[in-house]
């Protein structure tokens, strides 16, 4: 099992990683922003300030959950090259954000098959994800996944770093949105490339979540392709020193090391931050219910309905004889004064 707060921590202020997603996010108009919190605790005082410890026990219970796990697991796998899913587009993508800073044309498609198809893998995985992580219809998972802070920076990056910004040049000038595009040429033989890791039914989830994507990630490709300059200069200027040197770039493709583990970084806090709001709402939801019993049992004294009005009090004996007792008891008043 993956412990959350293990998986957050190991990203810090300081990490390639956390910069690398902060600095491209700052560069596009209207980007989401990512907030600084890297353990569960954290996270709930950012989102919930007043919450309270069991909140915070039943966040960490959740993380457990099959679900979470699954998806933990299949976002940190998008960084590493012996996983199965990604091979070396993680790789391959720094050193074109890197190229593309020094004024080099990125026309990754028709040079850099492989990235293409990592890329359309990486939608894929990252769409199975969604699927482990969230209940619901295709439709209600991703409502879920794009209410999320987390979610929304994923799935900027995805359509920035990995569609928009090396294929803005092929893709985007046929008319049709870039994620559609790679999902058409290369969807169907990553099915079968996700079938040999994921059970037949997490891919048919898949896909059906992914086509509830592909609106959104054509939206954010489009406007990436606007901001390819920035994006590249933001992107290589928070790249480790070891882009400098071409032949160790080619080693660490080959041996699959991990240069920028963001989806493992990403995915912990999406994980993480789904979670915490559910805690939330439903320790919400329990306080009012505590709240709405404790009311119910308090007895009805008054009420405005005519159909529960309580039965009339039976009068008292003697209330009648008030009136005269009043008058004869004026009379005798005036006569004495």
């Amino acid at each position: 099992m993956i412990d959350i707060d293990e998986a957050l921590r190991r990203f810090d202020e300081k990490a390639y990683a956390v910069r690398l997603v902060r600095g491209v996010s700052r560069v596009v108009p209207f980007a989401p922003e990512l907030a600084s919190w890297h353990s569960l605790v954290d996270g709930l005082s950012t989102l919930d300030p007043d919450a309270r410890r069991p909140v915070l026990d039943h966040a960490r219970e959740l993380t457990a959950d099959s679900g979470p796990q699954r998806a933990l697991w299949l976002l940190g796998a998008l960084d590493t090259a012996d996983s199965g899913i990604s091979v070396f587009s993680g790789v391959s993508t720094a050193v074109g954000l890197y190229s593309a800073e020094r004024g080099e044309r990125l026309d990754a498609l028709e040079t850099d098959t492989q990235q293409a198809v990592d890329a359309t893998v990486k939608i894929l995985a990252l769409a199975a994800s969604i699927h482990s992580l969230f209940p619901g219809n295709p439709l209600e998972k991703v409502r879920a996944f794009r209410e999320t802070e987390t979610g929304q920076i994923l799935l900027f990056y995805v359509a920035a770093i990995e569609v928009g910004l090396p294929f803005a040049d092929n893709l985007l000038q046929e008319g049709s949105g870039a994620v559609s595009t790679l999902w058409e040429r290369f969807g169907p033989p990553q099915q079968e490339r996700l079938s040999a890791i994921v059970s037949p039914e997490e891919v048919t989830g898949a896909v059906a979540t992914l086509k509830q994507l592909l609106e959104p990630l054509d939206r954010m490709a489009e406007t990436a392709k606007e901001h390819v300059k920035p994006l590249a200069q933001a992107a290589a200027s928070y790249l480790p020193t070891i882009v400098d040197a071409g032949d160790k770039v080619a080693g660490v493709a080959a041996t699959g090391a991990d240069l920028l583990p963001v989806y493992r970084f990403l995915g912990a806090r999406l994980v993480a931050e789904t979670a915490l709001r559910r805690a939330i709402a439903e320790g919400r939801t329990r306080d009012d219910d505590a709240q709405a019993t404790t009311a119910a049992a308090v007895p009805i004294q008054y009420t405005r309905s005519a159909d529960d009005l309580p039965d009339a009090p039976t009068p008292r004996r003697g209330c009648l004889l008030w009136p005269f007792v009043l008058v004869f008891g004026l009379l005798d008043w005036t006569a004495l004064s």
